[in-house]
């Protein structure tokens, strides 16, 4: 009757020391992962809370919101709008609530904001003939890696 229940036991250990290890290296490869990098494309109008209560809207704006759900912190040295021909538009003076840049995003940290006026998007479509289905963010790693956004410039 012993021998049953040192069987069983050791029978146990042996599960037990496998689901370790097996749980272990599958942490080990979750931190090992490098930076998973989304880039969220949107309309933007922010709203100014005024002194009597009410509200008023902004300027409106094309966002990037850029997230880590990677196992390594990345980088973003850069970001702009690709355009047709290889030609890219990067803003020289980007607005205050901008993030600035370099920017390192941890992993599960806080997202990233990048924004443009719309209005400069929109000068280009109509000076340029540039239509917005062919207007990507993207932002630009430290190792040169450009992440598209999820989709086109949203303007119609």
């Amino acid at each position: 009757m012993v021998d049953i229940w040192v069987a069983l036991g050791l029978i146990g250990t042996f599960v037990g020391v496998g689901l370790a290890i097996y749980y272990g290296r599958r942490g080990i490869k979750a931190a090992d992962q490098g930076p998973e990098i989304t880039v969220k494309v949107t309309n933007m109008i922010p709203t100014y809370e005024q002194p009597d209560g009410s509200s008023t809207a902004g300027d409106h704006f094309v966002g990037a919101t850029v997230a880590n759900t990677g196992g390594r912190p990345a980088t973003i040295t850069g970001w702009g709008v690709k355009l047709p021909g290889n030609r890219r538009m990067v803003l020289t003076k980007p607005v205050n609530w901008s993030t600035s840049l370099p920017h390192q995003l941890a992993p599960g940290g806080p997202p990233a904001q990048f924004v443009v006026p719309a209005d400069e998007l929109r000068h280009l479509e109509r000076t340029q003939g540039i239509p917005y289905k062919a207007m990507w963010p993207y932002i630009t790693l430290a190792d040169g890696t450009d992440v598209l956004g999820d989709q086109s410039v949203p303007l119609a």
